[in-house]
């Protein structure tokens, strides 16, 4: 079999020569030549992945991703400025710092409240903005008429 190809003088003069033997034309009866043309097959590939990206939302979830560390770095930067100097005050030295020992055992509860303060402080900004952009009401099922 022999495939030749003209080099186009536009995009809709191309011209294709398949010539096939004798031989080869007996051996496949039903032999079939589909051509396309390589910019379509590959934006059908990429429609197909564009398509997956906004059925499962995979955009959608990537940036809530990216968003939420981000708001977390804010709210770690908050608790950093203005709660942890309150809480210095009122313990009376940094509260990271902060260990008991137990058997010759070091615990860093201190650690462990500053994580949980931090914790509660993201948790209460993410249910302060749902409210205020009343996101929570985005995925509610819409009501049928009876």
């Amino acid at each position: 079999m022999k495939i030749s190809q003209s080099t186009p003088a536009n995009d809709t003069d191309a011209t294709v020569t398949l010539k096939i033997d004798k031989k080869t034309q007996a051996k496949y009866p039903n032999l079939r030549v589909v051509l396309e043309d390589p910019d379509e097959l590959f934006k059908k590939q990429v429609g197909g992945f564009v398509h997956f990206l906004r059925e499962k939302a995979v955009v959608g979830l990537a940036v809530g991703f990216i968003i939420g560390q981000q708001a977390q770095g804010v709210i770690k930067q908050l608790v950093d400025s203005f709660i942890n100097p309150w809480m210095n005050l009122l313990i009376g030295s940094r509260l990271q710092d902060r260990v008991g020992r137990v058997g010759g055992e070091v615990f860093a509860w201190g650690k462990f409240i500053y994580v949980f303060i931090n914790f509660v402080f993201v948790i209460l900004a993410i249910y302060i903005i749902m409210k205020l952009f009343k996101l929570d009401k985005l995925d509610l099922p819409k009501e049928k008429n009876k």
